[in-house]
């Protein structure tokens, strides 16, 4: 994972989301990178653009009967 061409993470894990209709992943990230930064995933050798947020990915929806 890169930002401004420098390696600044790893993925842990990504799948296809779904509920948001894209793909998604959970990363290990330096501590310069912010939620909101544009970032560079390499997936299966090409950059894929992407963007940091906290999970969880949509909202939570409790059920009350």
């Amino acid at each position: 994972m890169t930002k401004d061409g420098a390696l600044v993470g790893e993925v842990t894990s990504g799948t296809f989301s779904p509920t948001l209709k894209h793909g998604v992943a959970l990363a290990l990230l330096d501590p310069s990178v912010a939620e909101g930064d544009e970032v560079a995933i390499d997936v299966r050798g090409r950059a894929v653009a992407g963007t940091v947020v906290k999970p969880p990915f949509v909202q939570v929806q409790v059920r009350q009967d």
